[in-house]
């Protein structure tokens, strides 16, 4: 693997002990590139990983090429109800069928020699395939060249692939999750605004930073304000999920205030907010207004970006009469997450020191630090027999 002194045999007892005496994850793990390649050929692909905004595909025919661990994936827009994905390559000489998102098409064609598929994956036609004007149009024929369908399942606006086929059900892994949401009526959510940020960091800094609140009187003195360090609760885990939050006493506008709330939500939850991690990397806060997604999607070991989705409550999110209140959440979340990018871009600038390798750890904020190293460690443990000194 080249570098691999991330193998350290003493890693797993580091990221297993009492918080106070061990350590997260080593540097290599943010700035080997490959570790990142492990990374990529494991994690991201035996779990399920996010892809895409279901409302970029509104009409049957759409086509969204992404790009999920590295490979370029086609979802497609195969009926009224339904999302596809596919391996983003024909099968004839492996030409990326889709660059750019598409609408209302009838057939997906490649553009090297106009093969062409159905919305569902299957090969339609070879144009002479047999030589000049010998075309094969027999679908009988055509089987084993459709394209390789990709497990893909939609929850509300978000969709989920999963690229080796072997992780549980979806509903399975996503029960937990539903069920810590109870109360919560997602379909009242409509989209409001995408933000997108380009950062000089590993995807894991980013994801780590939004589950600990340990930062935010140094780094948001609004936030603070709003919340103060004596008001939050650690992090805590469930598996692959993450979660913390708060009890506000207040609104202020920059968290929302005149905006419509979910229906039938009760006392105790119109004055909380709460963030989660699905793990790896789809994380989001809800709040009595409002949800805000988090997808922070690798592009280098030292390198991701990250995605806040925001949605509103019913005419929250496009009505005039509440543009004012909404704009005033858009700039809060736009402006809290430029103060974390600058720490966060120092974070991994500090990953290149030989001073730190795994950090020394709060045990009341930090538990959920090292339970995310362990579930980085375990998912990369079924490619490299090495991790974990064979744990």
């Amino acid at each position: 693997m080249g570098n691999d002194h991330w193998f350290d045999p003493d890693l797993w007892t580091r990221i297993t002990e009492p918080t106070a005496q061990g350590s997260a994850l080593p540097n290599a793990a943010y700035t080997d590139s490959a570790f990142f390649k492990l990374e990529q050929n494991s994690l991201f692909k035996n779990t399920w990983v996010f892809a895409a905004f279901a409302h970029k595909l509104p009409n049957v025919g759409d086509l969204l090429p992404v790009e999920v661990a590295g490979q370029p994936i086609l979802l497609a827009k195969s009926d009224e109800t339904a999302i596809r994905a596919f391996h983003n390559v024909c099968r004839h000489r492996g030409a990326m069928l889709v660059d750019e998102w598409k609408s209302k098409c009838r057939t997906i064609v490649c553009p090297n020699h106009s093969w062409s598929y159905s919305l569902s994956g299957e090969l339609l036609a070879r144009p002479h395939f047999f030589g000049g004007d010998k075309h094969d149009v027999n679908p009988d024929q055509c089987r084993e060249s459709n394209l390789i369908e990709i497990r893909c399942e939609t929850w509300n606006d978000w969709v989920f692939v999963n690229l080796d086929g072997n992780a549980a059900d979806f509903s399975a892994h996503i029960e937990p999750l539903v069920n810590k949401l109870d109360g919560y009526d997602l379909s009242a959510l409509n989209f409001g605004t995408e933000l997108e940020f380009d950062i000089h960091a590993n995807w894991k800094l980013v994801i780590e930073n939004f589950i600990e609140p340990y930062h935010v009187f140094s780094c948001h003195p609004w936030l603070n304000s709003f919340v103060s360090m004596a008001e939050r609760s650690p992090p805590v885990f469930e598996n692959h999920i993450l979660s913390c939050g708060y009890e506000f006493k207040e609104t202020d506008p920059a968290r929302g205030e005149g905006l419509p709330y979910f229906p039938n939500l009760s006392s105790d939850k119109k004055r909380r907010g709460d963030w989660y991690v699905l793990f790896p990397n789809f994380a989001f806060e809800i709040f009595p207004d409002q949800l805000a997604t988090f997808v922070a999607t690798p592009s280098g070991p030292d390198r991701c970006k990250e995605s806040i989705g925001l949605y509103f409550v019913g005419d929250g999110a496009n009505s005039d009469q509440y543009t004012k209140a909404r704009n005033v959440v858009i700039n809060n979340w736009h402006d809290l997450n430029n103060e974390d990018i600058g720490i966060l871009e120092r974070m991994q600038a500090g990953r290149l020191s030989d001073g730190f390798d795994g950090g020394v750890l709060s045990p009341y904020w930090d538990p959920v630090q090292q339970h995310f190293a362990r579930l980085i460690v375990e998912s990369v443990a079924s490619v490299s027999s090495e991790v974990c000194g064979g744990h």
